[in-house]
């Protein structure tokens, strides 16, 4: 392996580590904790050498560029892409979204949603787009309440920041919002596992 040789190496050690703990690596598509990134960033991206510009993935200059036109840091959209598809660019869900932001469209062609670039472009959009529809207590909060609506739907979202305030509760922080879905719920684990990879790739790449 050309990709950072040591640090593959700790990450398979992490795996093993893992296995013991929990069970084999899961699939791209699986649903799995944050601290497998580090071993999927090897597995999936091999052909990366040491001290080249693409650290995380063969994407990075790409979600550079795509995150700097919305004011987002690189790694926190990368983030959000490993667990959308893995960095998969070519990943279909069972209800059709596709390429590294796992869109669902009927505006764009097949080709286009495939394209890296593009589907990162028209995915970095929309999120630029949810981001100002949320009144929310920081930049970071906001970008929460981004990641959420881009997961469940901005309407449902919105629902329950009304839900939210009808409780008298502080309706600007995700916490609290996120109080008003079941235990468990898949767009929460969502959103904590964005940010504990966010918070991951800050330390392994400054």
């Amino acid at each position: 392996m050309k990709y950072k040789p040591l640090y593959c190496l700790l990450a398979v050690a992490l795996g093993l580590m893992l296995t013991q703990i929990s069970g084999p690596s899961p699939a791209p598509e699986a649903d799995y904790p944050a601290t497998w990134a580090p071993v999927h960033a090897c597995i999936w991206a091999p052909e990366l050498e040491l001290g080249s510009e693409e650290a995380i993935s063969p994407y990075d200059h790409l979600m550079k560029t795509a995150a700097e036109n919305i004011g987002w840091d690189w790694r926190m959209l990368a983030a959000m892409v490993y667990h959308e598809s893995r960095f998969h660019n070519e990943a279909q869900s069972a209800k059709g979204a596709r390429g590294l932001m796992q869109i669902i469209s009927q505006r764009y062609e097949e080709e286009e949603l495939l394209n890296p670039a593009r589907n990162l472009a028209i995915g970095t959009r929309y999120l630029h787009y949810l981001e100002g529809l949320f009144e929310a207590a920081t930049p970071l909060e906001t970008k929460k309440f981004a990641l959420a609506a881009y997961n469940l739907g901005e309407g449902k979202i919105g629902r329950l920041i009304e839900q939210t305030q009808a409780r008298g509760r502080d309706a600007t922080r995700w916490d609290n919002v996120a109080q008003e879905l079941p235990e468990g719920h898949h767009t929460v684990a969502y959103v904590n596992k964005v940010l504990d990879t966010y918070f991951n790739y800050i330390e392994l790449y400054r």
